[in-house]
């Protein structure tokens, strides 16, 4: 148990010495999280929400190009599939980009409470828009689960744009205070 104290410790140590690379996380993780929104409404805008007719693989499958046969028998156009193929994958990065957003705030900015919770919120909400992004395909893409699917959206984006702008902030004027 000593051990892994130690090494938390060390890990904190280093990640608070330089809160620039968490201002750069958290700004590539605002970044991209909007191209998934980007994403999702060119997906929506060109008919393919249901391109993938399973959840959360695409026939039952994780990379649908991989087997020529379902793409040329499917109903839906190639860029179609693509699409909602690559919204899948793009979020499932941005997932990751939010998980290590909130944790970093945690880590960096501890004492900043607006970064903390801004960036703990959108990582609540994670779980919440995964599983709205699966029902917006299972429930044959219902208005008030693709509308929710967005608001959520929106809101994680909000909080990610808080925790990235305020840390950038909160950076920019430790550096200032530092040289004057």
């Amino acid at each position: 148990m000593i051990q892994v104290d130690s090494i938390l410790t060390r890990i904190q140590e280093r990640v608070r010495a330089s809160p620039a690379s968490y201002v750069h996380l958290s700004a590539i993780t605002l970044v991209v999280t909007f191209l998934v929104m980007l994403l999702g409404a060119y997906t929506s805008a060109i008919g393919a929400g249901l391109s993938c007719p399973d959840w959360p693989m695409c026939y039952g499958t994780w990379i649908p190009f991989l087997h020529p046969d379902i793409v040329a028998t499917s109903s839906y156009s190639p860029l179609q599939i693509f699409a909602e193929w690559a919204h899948r994958g793009l979020a499932m990065i941005a997932g990751f980009l939010i998980v290590g957003t909130g944790l970093g705030a945690w880590l960096c900015y501890r004492e900043t409470v607006i970064v903390k919770w801004s960036a703990t919120l959108a990582l609540i909400l994670l779980p919440i828009q995964v599983l709205l992004g699966g029902l917006t395909v299972t429930a044959n893409l219902q208005p008030i689960v693709v509308t929710s699917h967005l608001g959520v959206a929106m809101v994680i984006l909000l909080n990610l744009l808080t925790a990235s702008l305020t840390s950038y902030l909160r950076q920019d004027t430790g550096r200032y205070a530092q040289v004057h």
